[in-house]
């Protein structure tokens, strides 16, 4: 479990940017939600009181930093480069994202806590299982997790390496295939990956986006990337698709080990 320490990680908060935006999140939860068993769906049905479906409330917790400020902190864990081990992270006393994933899940699991405060926890669940896939939300904590990191795009746009892994590769990709091909091919590497045995832990999922982050193909170690070219994101798309179908599945597998769980 993540200790408080300063001394071996430094969080800072980033303000300009929604994880995976909101297709990325929408699509991890909406498709973990086609894999829950039918009890799980029955159970977690009033915890959805207020959101239209359980895709949409996956979003809400980017949607309330603004006024819940305390909160900004709970979507990355950002290591140095002299820490790659995940699990060796200790998280600052306005928490990160791993601390944030067991904090909400202790209140999920809590049937004498109030139904507002389980169905906060489970958005917040939701959208951290989508944060924790996507390697800039493991970043380095001096470029804000890829948001110093500037780059340009082929026609001169200027954007950083977080809003391209956060948004821009899932948007070139959809204007090359289309929005419905996109979710398509994600549905497709949920079925390759379903059966496959999954790591439980966050630790692992946030060790897999981290060494995803740290690959010379990526850039973004040494500030090498300069230009995302439309072949950059190309060459990318295919891992951002992996990571919310994986997202997607791990977060049902939890989400039925929670609410029904096999005898």
């Amino acid at each position: 479990m993540i200790k408080n320490s300063l001394l071996t990680l430094v969080f800072i908060i980033s303000f300009n940017a929604s994880a995976w935006w909101d297709t990325g999140h929408e699509m991890v939860c909406s498709e973990a939600y086609k894999l829950l068993s039918q009890e799980t769906k029955t159970i977690i049905k009033p915890l959805l009181q207020g959101q239209e479906t359980f895709g949409l409330s996956c979003l809400w917790a980017d949607e309330i930093k603004q006024d819940r400020r305390d909160t900004r902190a709970w979507h990355y864990i950002n290591l140095s480069d002299d820490m790659q081990n995940t699990y060796e992270a200790r998280c600052p006393e306005n928490g990160c994202l791993i601390k944030a994933f067991y904090d909400q899940l202790k209140v999920l699991n809590n049937k004498d806590a109030v139904i507002l405060e389980r169905q906060e926890a489970l958005w917040f669940i939701g959208h951290f299982v989508g944060d924790i896939h996507q390697p800039m939300h493991v970043g380095y904590p001096e470029d804000l997790g890829g948001n110093r990191h500037q780059l340009t795009l082929d026609d001169g746009t200027k954007t950083n390496m977080h809003k391209v892994w956060d948004g821009q590769i899932i948007e070139h990709i959809e204007s090359k295939i289309g929005v419905e091909e996109f979710r398509i091919q994600v549905q497709k590497k949920i079925q390759l990956f379903v059966d496959q045995p999954q790591s439980t832990h966050i630790e692992d999922w946030a060790q897999e986006s981290r060494n995803i982050a740290m690959k010379d193909s990526v850039g973004y170690r040494g500030n090498s990337l300069k230009v995302a070219s439309s072949e950059y994101m190309k060459a990318h798309g295919e891992i951002t698709q992996d990571r919310i179908a994986l997202g997607a599945i791990r977060l049902s597998v939890l989400l039925n080990s929670i609410f029904h769980p096999k005898k």
